[in-house]
């Protein structure tokens, strides 16, 4: 199905400044707000959009807006889910009910126009498609139809060619073949691992040339020698009982840790912040032992890339320090984000840690809708 190009005079959008910015601290660029659409989460950046899941008559579409106005380029009918890069393009999933409940396309498109350069069959479809093969394919699991068995398959972006992956591979990244839990990457196993019984893995970068930010390890930091975890970083998965650590290079397991972990409740980009037993904390990821902790007596607020506030309470994500809260920050409500702690603006910080940032600004998205501010 085509994706439908906006008209401003069917888009629904409402563009309006936003209330309490003076134009001098944005050096007299345009702030703006749309209103009357409901976001399903924070946006994307895929290139010069921003690409967001919203819900409309009981429908979801997938929608692509302008960064610098909120004004809406297309949408097309969507499988919710999170926006998914492949190189320059963006791919989602496009429901197919003439073939019954489940059965949906992988479409790969321009993120300004919408214009399709591929398609998979139709088929059922698990997890979500990631980007494989050095952003040349966008790798899936997937079974032709319902009972049939789950299969790895990689959507070559340049040919369209739907190739299914090696015998026994059932996807990307982490999957269990098994009894065992094993990485695959561009569809080769690299290693193969009993299963620790843990989902929702994140890799976390570390040694020379690993990201910095909030609650990281220093470039290098953890041992050294042939037992020290190589710059590949390491695999943090969730496990019923607490979370576990796995060498990125060859699934060894670095340690265990106690204490179930919860949803933060906020969308930061801090892979080493966690919530676990009625505490929020930076970890090592080499070791899995906190770097500070402190009580979650409530919700988590946004107030700049490198602090949350609980309370009332300014808490360092960086070092743990406390001290008062002041000025405006960001609250939550299911992925949402409201202003709440004083009137005002959040500060630049503040969007850039939980919003989509393309083209020099950044896009929040909000229970009523976007807004959007330039980002420097």
């Amino acid at each position: 199905m085509a994706p439908k190009l906006a008209v401003a005079a069917l888009a629904a959008l409402t563009l309006a400044c936003l209330a309490g910015v003076a134009p001098a601290a944005a050096h007299g660029a345009r702030q703006w707000a749309v209103s009357g659409v409901e976001p399903l989460g924070q946006p994307v950046a895929v290139g010069a959009a921003i690409i967001g899941y919203e819900r409309r008559d009981q429908q979801v579409y997938i929608r692509s807006r302008s960064p610098e106005t909120g004004a809406a380029l297309w949408e097309a009918e969507a499988v919710p889910g999170v926006p998914v890069r492949a190189g320059r393009w963006v791919v989602y999933r496009e429901p197919q009910p003439e073939f019954g409940d489940g059965y949906t396309s992988l479409v790969v498109a321009d993120p300004l126009t919408g214009t399709q350069a591929q398609r998979s069959p139709t088929m059922i479809f698990q997890g979500e498609p990631r980007s494989c093969f050095g952003d040349g394919a966008v790798c899936v699991t997937a079974a032709p139809a319902q009972g049939e068995p789950m299969h790895g398959y990689r959507l070559n972006l340049t040919s369209g060619a739907f190739i299914p992956a090696a015998e026994g591979i059932s996807g990307e990244g982490l999957i269990t073949i098994g009894t065992e839990l094993a990485l695959v990457r561009d569809g080769a196993v690299l290693w193969r691992r009993p299963d620790p019984k843990a989902t929702r893995w994140t890799l976390v970068p570390t040694g020379p040339g690993a990201p910095s930010g909030p609650g990281a390890p220093a470039a290098g930091a953890g041992p050294s020698g042939p037992g020290a975890p190589p710059a590949g970083g390491v695999w943090v998965g969730s496990t019923p009982t607490g979370s576990v650590g796995l060498d990125a290079a060859d699934g060894t397991l670095l340690w265990t840790s106690a204490g179930v972990l919860r949803d933060c409740g906020i969308p930061l980009r801090a892979p080493t912040i966690r919530c676990r037993d009625g505490r929020i904390e930076a970890f090592d990821p080499i070791t899995g032992t906190a770097r500070w902790s402190v009580p979650l007596r409530g919700p988590v607020e946004v107030a700049g890339d490198d602090a949350i506030v609980i309370r009332g309470v300014s808490i360092s994500l960086a070092t743990g320090k406390r001290g008062n809260a002041s000025g405006p920050r960001w609250c939550f409500t299911g992925g949402l984000a409201s202003v709440c702690g004083h009137d005002g603006v959040p500060p630049v910080s503040a969007w850039t840690a939980i919003g989509a940032v393309a083209a020099g600004h950044v896009v929040v998205a909000t229970p009523a809708g976007y807004l959007g501010m330039p980002a420097a």
